[in-house]
């Protein structure tokens, strides 16, 4: 959606190392598509240290730990709390206006207690497993939103993006995917909105529309960001027409 899309003028992709699906997509580009500029930098921790952007309008964060049940607490902890607390302070380095964060459905960063030394170290033995992992997610996530929170002390927009199931068309994570896809297709009609799954393009025009029509709005300087918590009802409402008329195919094709 980022990459195609006219409104924006050049988009930087700054990323640890380069991604065969990135560069896929990439040389999908239309013709009208913003510049798009590719930066790798090994150690994300040091993208402070980046001096080649000066200013930007808006900033999406999307890193993550994929498989969270194969890693210890200690290296989840410095990816998506510590390294994206990074990220947010290089945002507002930059005076972005808007800053979106892709989290998880339910997270409440109000109430997320930070880990302690202690814990961090007594889970770094060996990867956490499922059960710890599960146990431990919103924790993680409450952080990660909390993080972004402090450390943009100058952006005045914070779109906190809370999907549910993210529905893919490779399955990512294996079994899990295979059992949760079919699952979401059965009950979704019948769960809370909030639970319904998303699927991943549907998600990021979200994402990025919503960036849009705050950068298109008139800039009212405030004393306190904008916090916002955005979940499936406002994907749909900011880009549900668009997704379907570009994705869904019409009655005559079918």
């Amino acid at each position: 959606s980022l990459l195609n899309d006219s409104s924006f003028g050049e988009v930087i992709l700054i990323e640890r190392k380069s991604s065969p699906k990135v560069n896929d997509n990439l040389s999908k580009k239309k013709v009208g598509a913003p510049k798009v500029t590719t930066v790798n930098i090994t150690d994300l921790n040091d993208i402070a240290s980046y001096d080649n952007l000066k200013s930007a309008d808006a900033c999406f964060v999307a890193i993550g730990v994929g498989h969270v049940n194969e890693v210890t607490l200690q290296y989840w902890h410095s990816v998506e709390v510590d390294l994206i607390r990074s990220i947010t302070q290089f945002c507002d380095k930059i005076q972005v206006r808007t800053l979106t964060l892709l989290s998880a459905v339910d997270v409440e960063y109000e109430s997320a207690a930070p880990f302690s030394e202690e814990e961090i170290h007594a889970e770094n033995q060996k990867p956490l497993g499922w059960m710890k992992a599960l146990n431990l997610y919103y924790r993680v996530k409450g952080l990660e939103e909390k993080a972004v929170v402090a450390a943009a002390k100058h952006i005045q927009h914070i779109r906190l993006f809370q999907p549910s199931t993210i529905v893919t068309k490779e399955n990512r994570y294996g079994w899990v995917d295979r059992i949760i896809f079919p699952i979401h297709n059965v009950f979704d009609s019948y769960i809370p909105t909030i639970y319904h799954s998303v699927d991943v393009k549907l998600l990021g025009m979200a994402m990025v529309a919503d960036a849009e029509d705050i950068l298109q709005s008139s800039s009212i300087e405030k004393d306190k960001a904008d916090i916002a918590k955005l979940t499936y009802s406002d994907f749909l409402r900011i880009a549900g027409d668009a997704f379907m008329e570009q994705y869904q195919p019409k009655s005559d094709e079918l």
